[in-house]
């Protein structure tokens, strides 16, 4: 029997219009779609994303634990793996679909190793999705980069301190992940005269979507869940 095709796709940070054509096109030729679900959630902001666009397909949930345990998560990414395996082994075209890019910060990685022995390279293809610090640039026409500039994308360290060599060496800094650290790195910021230099978003591109340059006024919202933090040296104007 001839091997299917899986495809792992970026959906982007949750408007439905910011999808790629390529993405809709293969969404919509696939005969299954694997979509991750939060043990600790009902619904599956992937699947709300694309639901006008898998109507009448198969559609599996696949519900992951909320867990930092590796030896649990990299059991889940090994079942995942297999149940996708089992399809498109059995000729199908399989789509699996993510937030944002896949190769970002995304925990479609995980799962892609697992496929990449289980697979044929040719029957494995990733197809990019917009990153939620890009869609929050856009939206706040607030540039990225220019010239020469350099780009840092990092995730918030347990350490703040470890952000001030990386705030002084790079002209744009992103910061994914920054839920539970948000208050210290506004301080930091202030410390370093920064703070006026930034955007946050949170919920880019959903119907909560929050966005502000006026970050010392978040300081003891609980805002971070689902945000990142963009900052650049020099203010745009220089």
């Amino acid at each position: 029997m001839k091997t299917g095709n899986f495809y792992g796709i970026g959906l982007g940070p949750g408007d439905p219009e910011l999808l790629t054509l390529k993405a809709l096109h293969t969404i919509q030729k696939a005969d299954y779609i694997f979509v991750p679900k939060s043990d600790s959630k009902e619904d599956s902001l992937a699947l709300e994303i694309v639901k006008d666009y898998v109507k009448g397909k198969r559609v599996i949930e696949q519900v992951y634990p909320m867990t930092k345990d590796k030896e649990t998560l990299n059991t889940a990414w090994l079942k995942a793996a297999e149940e996708i395996h089992t399809e498109v082994k059995n000729g199908y075209n399989v789509v699996y679909l993510t937030l944002g890019d896949p190769m970002t910060f995304s925990t479609y990685i995980y799962l892609l190793r697992c496929l990449t022995t289980m697979l044929p390279a040719h029957a494995i293809h990733t197809i990019p999705g917009i990153t939620s610090y890009n869609a929050a640039a856009c939206e706040a026409n607030y540039p990225l980069l220019t010239g020469d500039d350099r780009l840092a994308v990092i995730p918030i360290p347990k350490d703040i301190s470890e952000l001030r060599p990386i705030l002084e060496s790079f002209d744009t800094i992103v910061m994914m992940k920054v839920a539970k650290k948000l208050d210290e790195v506004i301080q930091l910021l202030e410390e370093m005269k920064l703070s006026e230099n930034a955007l946050f978003a949170s919920y880019i591109g959903q119907n909560n979507a929050y966005l502000t340059c006026d970050i010392v006024s978040l300081k003891g919202s609980g805002r971070g869940y689902m945000s990142v933090l963009i900052v650049k040296r020099r203010k745009m104007s220089q």
